[in-house]
């Protein structure tokens, strides 16, 4: 599969995730659905190469992909609840700080504009955490379910373990 495109880790694909679900739809296709045909072809004594060449490196592809978007949900988090502090003060300033700050009699909305904006990056915060959580639970499942089937075609051997090592 090779290395994730730079351009797949940002932001935006983050936020809308398509790019990035199709991206670890196909790594677990060619890696993880189909190693039982895979280990077929590879000798008792070759799994642990083919664990270390293949698999793994799939899964830390994959690992870093939901990092990425995991450390931009907590970055936009802190971002918003910067903003809710910074909001929270504003409601202690007096009318004439508010004024400067939103200039009130131009856009008597943009004090509410602004709340508003940030009750959506809350929102966006939830909705990608709840992505994320739910790709960690997946890719924990499919890596246990391999390692069973390593197991079953190899020989036993804590391969989270060994996956654990390699990084």
């Amino acid at each position: 599969m090779g290395v994730p495109q730079q351009n797949l880790l940002t932001p935006e694909s983050c936020i809308s995730s398509s790019r990035i679900r199709a991206f670890l739809r196909a790594s677990r296709n060619l890696t993880d659905d189909t190693i039982r045909q895979h280990l077929n072809e590879v000798k008792v004594d070759d799994c642990g190469e083919y664990f270390r060449n293949k698999v793994a490196s799939e899964w830390k592809r994959r690992g870093e992909v939901i990092s990425y978007c995991k450390n931009y949900s907590q970055e936009l988090r802190k971002q918003s609840e910067e903003g809710v502090n910074a909001q929270t003060r504003e409601t202690e300033e007096t009318f004439a700080q508010l004024d400067k700050k939103f200039d009130l009699r131009t856009d008597p909305y943009a004090l509410r504009a602004h709340q508003n904006k940030m009750r959506e990056q809350f929102a966006q915060c939830d909705a990608l955490d709840s992505w994320v959580h739910n790709e960690e639970t997946v890719e924990n499942i499919i890596r246990q379910q391999t390692t069973e089937v390593l197991n079953d075609k190899c020989y036993y051997q804590d391969w989270m373990q060994v996956f654990r090592n390699l990084k």
